[in-house]
């Protein structure tokens, strides 16, 4: 994986320095190349990933690594209420997503190698179904759960600001279908970036 970043890193090089996109052509000279394997949960369990992907959701990654350390412990086992859940700084609504969560990955079991072969539909009825996890869930599934290295957050607010930080844009299909089939990599660079211009 160390290859493909570094690959992968040189190809947005040559594209952004082809399409005249200076500003992303900087940020990409300042960073080393990004890995997608650094990113993935790999020891996670798909509920524990879910779970803790759910309560990542719009809090800063500080908060969300303070719930988790509360929540995993309680999560971990086959059983789980709404009670379990109290005291560990979640919102209702995210008790109420978690346990769902909880409940239906306790009993269905999904290994990493049969959602690799899901088509895009197959995991939709798979996930979409389940309350607490929506278009934006299931994409970071497939980003760092099944390792696709294509997918793109649209309705991602950091990248959102990215793309008109460092494209004068917000949702545009020209720039990042450029940036295909790396979109995963396209993302990780500009939330990178995000980072560089608060």
């Amino acid at each position: 994986m160390v290859l493909k970043s570094k690959l992968v890193h040189t190809k947005f090089i040559d594209i952004a320095s082809k399409n005249n996109h200076l500003e992303f052509l900087k940020l990409l000279n300042l960073l080393d190349p990004i890995n997608l394997s650094d990113r993935s949960n790999h020891d996670l369990s798909l509920k524990l990933f879910i779970i803790k992907t759910i309560i990542g959701q719009q809090v800063s990654v500080k908060a969300a690594d303070a719930v988790w350390d509360k929540v995993k412990p309680v999560v971990d086992g086959d059983t789980l209420n709404l009670a379990d859940l109290e005291n560990k700084g979640l919102s209702n609504m995210k008790k109420v997503y978690i346990e769902g969560t909880h409940n239906y990955f306790s009993k269905n079991k999904f290994s990493r190698s049969f959602l690799k072969k899901c088509s895009k539909k197959e995991l939709e009825d798979i996930f979409l179904n389940i309350k607490g996890i929506g278009p934006w869930t299931l994409n970071v599934i497939r980003m760092f759960y099944i390792n696709d290295e294509d997918i793109w957050l649209p309705e991602d607010l950091v990248i959102k600001k990215s793309l008109i930080h460092f494209f004068d844009i917000e949702n545009d299909k020209s720039v990042f279908n450029l940036y295909s089939p790396y979109k995963t990599y396209f993302c990780m660079y500009l939330w990178a970036g995000s980072k560089l211009f608060k």
